[in-house]
């Protein structure tokens, strides 16, 4: 027992030794702390105040275009994350061995295609994307002439974020599309990290990275039950996959091409870096006329090149190895944390958005209930959604 508690804590060490840190830096800045909630700590600070005030206004212009076409993209976003909300928590319930598509992301969870988040890909990319989020909000607001009081640090329980705080009664005495534009930029701007991400990853990162390897295969992390045809054939997760029939593959892309042309109950080969194995395919449950080997969380591996496997060249590698890694992550989390924050809930900004909309049309009384049973209802959604695979896995449903 002493053993496993002392294993997971070693395994987990950096994230213990993290919070250990804010929970002293909590302690010694008690005084400045604003508690709201229980478990809602605000540390206010003033810090980047003067940049904002700098930026908003050299590029007041292009900042209030930008603020208006994020309302746009916003209200698409929320449309967009609001269905797949609803469409995730459908299939829960009623397609069989779905899989939630609603999950907390803290280091150490393992994510299908990319693997287990690295502690600090996790930070650095949290603290860039509650910078970028939040500093849009106040650049925004004061390109509208809006005041900002404060910027600082939020602690929602375990979850780490920032903040920044516009003058209230001012912003709420401005017409609709300038109370929008300011709240749809935080969101707005993290959809756009993402994308500025993936687009340094595909167009930079990725040929750099792969101009230094040579690709030898590919492998999986699981199967999608333990009946598949690679599980029966005892080709276990992490094997390195070379071969299949008497195709040489370097890719999954290689794999994938050989079998699109093969049905069930076909039989093949499937070489490996441990031998050789025969296996009859199953049924595609993506199209029932297409063979099935039965594996989830892909990679193409690779190998180094000579020149990049020591010295200058292997910490060249090893940089852009982790650069490539951080965006992947910075891409799912940045694009992950703007669609959230478009939820129509109360404490996000798709939320906030929501409300002003609904006191325009239903008027300030009747839209304040029209909002909170729309608040309440996605909260259940998303509720729902993540706690029903921890029920489901208890229940054995």
């Amino acid at each position: 027992m002493f053993t496993a508690i002392l294993d997971f804590i070693l395994k987990y060490k950096f994230i213990f030794l993290f919070y250990i840190i804010i929970i002293i830096f909590l302690i010694l800045h008690r005084k400045r702390i604003d508690v709201q909630g229980k478990i809602i700590f605000l540390y206010r600070t003033k810090f980047g105040l003067n940049w904002i005030e700098k930026f908003s206004t050299r590029f007041r212009e292009w900042v209030i275009l930008l603020g208006y076409t994020g309302v746009g993209i916003a209200y698409v976003g929320m449309i967009f994350i609001s269905y797949l909300l609803i469409k995730n928590l459908y299939d829960l319930l009623f397609t069989p061995q779905a899989v939630s598509g609603v999950s907390i992301v803290l280091p150490g969870v393992s994510v299908p295609g990319l693997g287990i988040l690295p502690f600090w890909h996790w930070l650095l990319a949290i603290f860039v994307i509650a910078l970028v989020h939040e500093f849009s909000h106040g650049i925004v607001a004061r390109a509208h002439k809006i005041e900002v009081h404060n910027t600082g640090l939020a602690f929602f329980g375990p979850i780490i974020g920032a903040f920044v705080e516009p003058n209230e009664k001012k912003m709420a005495q401005e017409n609709d599309i300038k109370q929008y534009s300011v709240l749809a930029a935080g969101p707005f701007s993290n959809i756009i990290l993402g994308i500025l991400a993936v687009l340094l990853l595909a167009f930079i990162f990725t040929p750099w990275q792969q101009s230094m390897t040579e690709p030898t295969g590919f492998t999986f992390d699981a199967y999608h039950n333990d009946t598949v045809p690679i599980a029966l054939a005892g080709i276990a997760p992490g094997t390195l996959i070379t071969g299949v029939n008497a195709l040489e593959v370097s890719r999954f892309q290689d794999a994938s091409d050989e079998l699109s042309c093969t049905k069930p109950g076909e039989k093949i080969e499937v070489r490996t870096a441990n031998g050789t194995f025969p296996l009859m395919l199953g049924v595609s449950p993506d199209n029932p006329k297409k063979g099935f080997m039965g594996i989830t969380g892909i990679r193409n591996e690779f190998e180094t090149k000579e020149a990049y496997a020591a010295g200058w060249g292997k910490a060249l590698y090893v940089s852009v190895d982790w650069f490539s890694n951080f965006l992947r992550w910075l891409f799912l989390l940045s694009l992950g944390i703007g669609l959230f924050n478009l939820l129509p809930l109360p404490i996000v900004d798709g939320g906030r958005m929501i409300q002003i909309s609904l006191w325009k049309l239903k008027g300030k009384e009747k839209g304040q209930k029209w909002f909170g049973g729309v608040s309440l209802f996605f909260l259940l959604l998303l509720v729902i959604s993540l706690v029903f695979p921890w029920i489901s896995k208890l229940f054995g449903v």
